[in-house]
């Protein structure tokens, strides 16, 4: 019979704390955003998406208000 050689794949390394650390703060829930966040996200749709039509962007937008600002 044949043998299957022993091909183990090298572990990945893991992630460093400064790519954990901006892979958490893209993806935080709006409702768990505070509101400098939330301007801050607002800033970098208007850039990125050229205004605030989006349906992510009125989210922000409508949390900015429930927030009291």
């Amino acid at each position: 019979m044949a043998e299957k050689k022993d091909t183990a794949k090298p572990a990945a390394a893991p992630p460093t704390e400064g790519a954990e650390g901006e892979k958490a703060q893209s993806h935080k829930k709006i409702n768990k955003m505070t509101l400098g966040e939330i301007d801050a996200k607002l800033n970098e749709v208007r850039v990125s998406q050229g205004g605030l039509k989006s349906r992510y962007a009125k989210q922000l937008l409508q949390r900015k208000k429930t927030l009291g600002a």
